[in-house]
């Protein structure tokens, strides 16, 4: 056949069923189908395919066209798909192609990170962006990893607290899990919980090594045997090469063993708290150049290797089972009966029975060890902590064990004999990893012990969590609750609204009516940009938790703006708390689990739910208007008045300041609920369960922990918490039982707690106040919220003329609503304790707040705390 005869084409996609060619012209297309017994030049060779019917042909801008052609048959196409395919050349990258240097991987320069990132843009066509924005410095990563291009976030939670009474590790502590797998977190929390409220775990390390095994080969058995002997006579010199190449690791032992006619010669080693991979492969390297070089040429090995893999680094085997590698670390508990019932809602002996089960389930499966979960606790704990995350598996080889006591409570041990950890080198220096580290106090020498006693603790409490969730049947429903990400319908879209239950079966005030709402319709609103406590403790919960507005008409057509109120309950705001302390360290963390019982932010919702039902209209002008409540077992749900043409609503985020015309109209309207319940203590306890005022010994106390916190800021922020600041605190604190006793001989009334620009306005027609968040409210001297107001809207320029006005203003305002004269003496003094009470009750726990996580409001709060204590002091 004549190439003259044949029309040249191009094969552009090869499908089963379709085809698509470049011709040079439609000429060419159409001649190529009317012809079927025209053949094809493809590539320089002439290819004959059936008959073709074309689906679709288009011009391109070069001239040529473009068709996308079948057979008339499925037969006739997979004839002509292979024939096409095998026609098509190989695709080979061009010579000119871009590419990375050689040695690129070798340059930790920021600039060579840059290249790469580049190269890589072009290369695949996509941004990558998110693995680009890191905050690591790719000059300090030489010793981590080569051909650097940026970071991976692994979100990380806190589990626990865990109570325990290890040789190294003692007292409360919280894991820091990098986790994405909803559900792990909660259940080590919960089996943390058990094993706490039983009295802890108790924990030891029983041993540590570290192991490489190279391999020489011999020409006979005779051979290796004398070899053998050989090096156990030369042991000690073994080991000085190893001390002159490593100032942690020491030799402990060397093992032949004979396999056919070579020796697997295993070097065991204490690392101290290196984990010590790279350790030990250095020195074993040394000492087998020098073992090469002074062996008798008789017993010259055939062949040698550095490590012949018995050492079963990063593997799961029996011998590292067995034998231990790494860490070898215990950690007991025994379950009380009441902590099975209440924190893991099971019997006892449904427990064990359910472990015997698993031990059965794992001798069939040929399963090293018994275990729940325990790879889940190591994988995540190893990524927060900068372990090596490829050594997960051998280090998750563990033995649970557990078994009913004679007094029907529940032994529990988790046994880890080949835990690879380290507290120094490798990733514990990256800088994430090492806050982790120092969250636990295991950062640096001297801390693998403590940092192993940890771990299995924790290891521990996910097993009994997770064995107690199937024995129970919770296993599942706990992960299609915690695990399953789900699309979520927002209020008044499709899957219905939960909350319109709430306006259906709500209690009614007169302000609103008899009947529910006609009709329920979400507003878009921004809410209350300034509330700490919902925003920081939302969680899952039966009902969104969280503030919404929502247009409601009554029947008779009027329509009405208003805001659902669910807060969250004690246990959300004390798991909060809890992990505030916990973000600065286990110490504070262990001081605070004490003393939450008795803070003032237990029983929160309830005490709110309670407060706004007052009538007198000294409270309820000053109050959102209250339209209805809703409780249903655990839910509480208030709905009000939605505030939105207010003066000053969000000043705190809007960065608006109080000036001295709104500080007095706020004091002029507190006054108001203030004069209520003035000096009627009783009355207002017995009114009110929830309202308390704490007793000089709970003041006393919390002592410690206020110096804690004072000394942990002034450690880790000098220039926010400064010597100064600190002399004030620590001054308050050491007298503050004292102090206390004080207040509590003075007048004292319903107090709001919390009254700052975070939760007041002012209407705009009459400048009057209205406070919402009555959770916090409680019994003291009416000036303390006079200092909380004052310490949120003045600031460190405030001269002492502006302060004693304010101070004369409220005791006046008081004074006229009472009818009685207040002693201006008196007076002053109770606003100097209740200043510093604030300062301690309450700037504590924002201290912990802006460690975690900074507030950018919080810096100018505590310098005017420190001045207006400054200026008191003047007139004390």
């Amino acid at each position: 056949m004549m190439m003259e005869s044949l029309i040249t084409a191009t094969i552009v996609d090869i499908r089963p069923a379709e085809f698509t060619l470049l011709f040079e012209s439609e000429d060419r297309c159409n001649a190529f189908i009317t012809d079927p017994q025209r053949a094809l030049s493809l590539y320089d060779r002439a290819v004959q395919l059936p008959a073709l019917k074309i689906l679709h042909k288009e011009r391109q801008q070069s001239g040529q066209w473009l068709a996308t052609l079948t057979c008339r048959s499925p037969q006739e196409n997979k004839q002509c798909y292979w024939q096409l395919k095998l026609c098509r050349p190989h695709e080979e990258t061009p010579e000119s192609a871009a590419t990375l240097p050689r040695r690129h991987l070798y340059d930790w320069s920021e600039k060579a990170r840059q290249t790469r990132l580049t190269w890589l843009r072009q290369h695949t066509g996509h941004t990558l962006n998110q693995i680009a924005t890191t905050r690591l410095q790719a000059e300090k990563l030489q010793s981590h990893l080569e051909g650097f291009i940026g970071s991976v976030e692994v979100p990380v939670g806190i589990a626990g607290p865990l109570l325990i009474n290890g040789w190294r590790a003692k007292g409360i502590f919280y894991a820091p899990l990098a986790t994405s797998e909803g559900a792990l977190v909660a259940s080590v929390s919960r089996g943390a919980s058990a094993i706490t409220h039983s009295g802890g775990a108790t924990a030891r390390v029983t041993g540590q090594r570290m192991m490489r095994s190279p391999r020489f080969e011999f020409p006979s058995v005779r051979d290796a045997l004398a070899f053998c002997a050989w090096a156990e006579d030369y042991f000690t010199d073994i080991s000085d090469i190893v001390r002159q190449h490593s100032r942690f690791a020491r030799l402990t032992s060397l093992t032949p063993r004979i396999i056919g006619n070579a020796v697997h010669l295993t070097f065991t080693y204490h690392t101290a708290d290196a984990a010590g991979q790279n350790m030990t492969t250095t020195c074993t390297w040394q000492a087998c150049r020098w073992i090469l070089a002074h062996l008798p040429l008789a017993l010259t090995p055939q062949r040698y290797i550095l490590e012949s893999n018995l050492s079963s680094d990063k593997k799961s085997s029996w011998s590292s089972f067995a034998q231990g590698r790494g860490t070898q670390v215990i950690a007991e508990a025994t379950l009380t009966a009441a902590a099975c019932r209440s924190r893991l809602r099971i019997e006892p002996a449904q427990l064990v029975g359910a472990f015997q089960g698993f031990c059965e389930g794992s001798v069939a499966a040929g399963m090293t060890g018994v275990n729940i979960n325990t790879a889940n606790v190591i994988a995540a704990m190893f990524t927060a902590l900068g372990q090596d995350i490829a050594c997960s598996h051998e280090s998750s080889l563990s033995q649970l064990q557990m078994r009913l006591t004679p007094e029907g409570n529940v032994y529990c041990s988790m046994t880890l004999p080949a835990l690879v950890i380290g507290t120094v080198g490798g990733g514990t220096t990256l800088p994430d990893q090492a806050e982790c580290l120092q969250m636990l106090g295991c950062q640096g020498a001297n801390g693998s012990e403590r940092l192993a006693e940890i771990i299995a603790s924790f290891c521990l409490a996910l097993d009994i969590s997770t064995l107690s969730a199937l024995a129970s049947d919770e296993f599942a429903k706990s992960h299609e609750r915690l695990g399953r990400q789900r699309r979520t319908a927002p209020p008044g879209r499709r899957g219905g609204d939960p909350l319109h239950r709430c306006f259906q079966h709500a209690r009614y005030t007169a302000a609103w009516g008899e009947q529910p709402p006609a009709h329920i319709a979400p507003m878009r609103w921004q809410g209350n940009q300034d509330s700490i406590l919902t925003a920081l403790s939302s969680h899952s919960a039966t009902l969104p938790v969280g503030l919404f507005a929502y247009r409601l008409q009554r029947e008779d057509g009027t329509q009405v703006a208003a805001l659902l109120k669910h807060k969250p309950p004690t246990d959300a705001i004390t798991q909060l708390l809890h992990s505030l302390a916990a973000g600065c360290t286990p110490e504070l963390a262990e001081l605070l689990a004490r003393l939450l019982p008795a803070s003032e932010f237990s029983h929160a919702r309830e005490r709110e739910m309670a407060l706004i039902t007052q009538s007198d209209p000294a409270f309820t002008r000053h109050v959102p208007t209250l339209y209805g409540t809703y409780e249903e077992g655990q839910q509480s749900v208030i709905i009000e008045e939605l505030l939105g043409e207010e003066v000053l609503l969000n000043s705190l985020s809007s960065g608006v300041r109080w000036q001295q015309p709104q500080i007095d109209a706020a004091l002029r309207g507190i006054a108001d609920i203030h004069a209520l319940w003035y000096r009627r203590h009783d009355d207002l306890q017995t009114t009110f369960c929830h309202i308390d005022f704490p007793s000089v010994d709970t003041i006393n106390s919390m002592v410690p922990l206020w110096q804690a916190i004072a000394a942990f800021s002034h450690r880790t922020a000098p220039q926010l918490f400064t010597t100064s600041l600190l002399h004030h605190w620590l001054d308050c604190a050491e007298n503050s039982a004292a102090q206390w006793r004080e207040l509590a001989t003075l007048p004292r009334t319903l107090v709001h707690n919390d009254f700052s620009p975070r939760n007041i306005a002012l209407r705009r027609e009459d400048s009057r106040l209205c406070c919402w968040d009555w959770e916090l409210a409680t019994l003291h001297v009416p000036q303390r919220d006079l200092a909380e107001l004052l310490t949120w809207t003045l600031d460190e320029r405030t001269t002492l003329q502006t302060l004693l006005h304010h101070v004369a203003f409220h005791r006046s305002q008081l004074a006229t609503r009472l009818g009685t004269a207040i002693d201006a003496g008196e007076w002053y003094r109770g606003f100097c304790l209740a200043l510093r009470d604030f300062g301690l009750r309450r700037l504590s726990f924002y201290l912990m707040l802006h460690h975690v996580k900074p507030r950018p409001w919080f810096p100018a709060l505590l310098r005017t705390w420190g001045h207006l204590v400054e200026l008191s002091q003047q007139r004390i």
